[in-house]
């Protein structure tokens, strides 16, 4: 199963090392598990080193190495170094960077196995967890907390502008992710512009700026085709 956790981005370093808290500690998440203080102990001791770092839990897409990890509460810490040979994870280690800067986070995501556990109720309280692999996701992940995703109104798609043309201003990214952020805001733009799109967004009984159905299902549709 994947865990998505609202991500804090602890640490970036200039070599490519990052510290996420890539789980809570203690707290009733989205499934409604509690993950028990000591429930990662044992998979960080026994199966650390077959842990993954992928992005948007891609197997085909490694882009660095867990090196350590290790419960303090209220999280589940784990520091990795990206692989900076590769292009790909010179991309993630520059949107790392650039959300740091301006004080947002990039979201992770955690493939584990409930081993021990006990109900409570409702609440499923895990004891143990196997932990496989934990991903960076990216800019238009499945987590509905990503800073990037959320396009439901006309307004939020000019702040999702804005944001992509920040991110190829300041960002130091390989030319075929400057194409893809490129596309990405030819896309909204044309969003914006379109009589099938914004200019017809608002039905009579709607609210004011709100993207009707056939406008998310089109930039939906579009958009799956420029994740990585």
């Amino acid at each position: 199963m994947y865990k998505d956790f609202e991500t804090k981005i602890l640490d970036v370093d200039d070599k490519g090392q990052v510290l996420v808290a890539a789980n809570a500690i203690g707290n009733v998440d989205d499934d409604k598990d509690i993950s028990m203080p000591g429930s990662f102990k044992k998979t960080l001791k026994e199966n650390f080193a077959r842990l993954k770092w992928f992005l948007n839990h891609n197997t085909s897409l490694l882009i660095g190495v867990p090196i350590s990890g290790e419960e303090k509460m209220p999280y589940l810490e784990i520091l990795g170094q990206l692989n900076l040979k590769k292009e790909l994870s010179r991309d993630v280690y520059e949107d790392y960077k650039l959300y740091a800067e301006h004080g947002r986070t990039l979201e992770h995501s955690t493939g584990l196995e409930a081993i021990k556990w006990e109900m409570d109720r409702d609440v499923r309280r895990v004891h143990e967890w196997k932990l496989w692999e934990y991903s960076t996701l990216y800019s238009w992940g499945a987590n509905p907390n990503t800073p990037m995703l959320g396009i439901k109104s006309a307004k939020s798609v000019e702040d999702a502008i804005d944001w992509l043309e920040l991110t190829l201003k300041k960002g130091n990214y390989t030319e075929e992710r400057q194409k893809r952020i490129d596309q990405q805001i030819k896309i909204l733009r044309s969003l914006s512009t379109e009589p099938d799109a914004t200019t017809q967004l608002v039905k009579p009984n709607e609210k004011q700026g709100t993207l009707n159905k056939a406008a998310l299902q089109k930039l939906d549709s579009i958009l799956q085709h420029l994740k990585v």
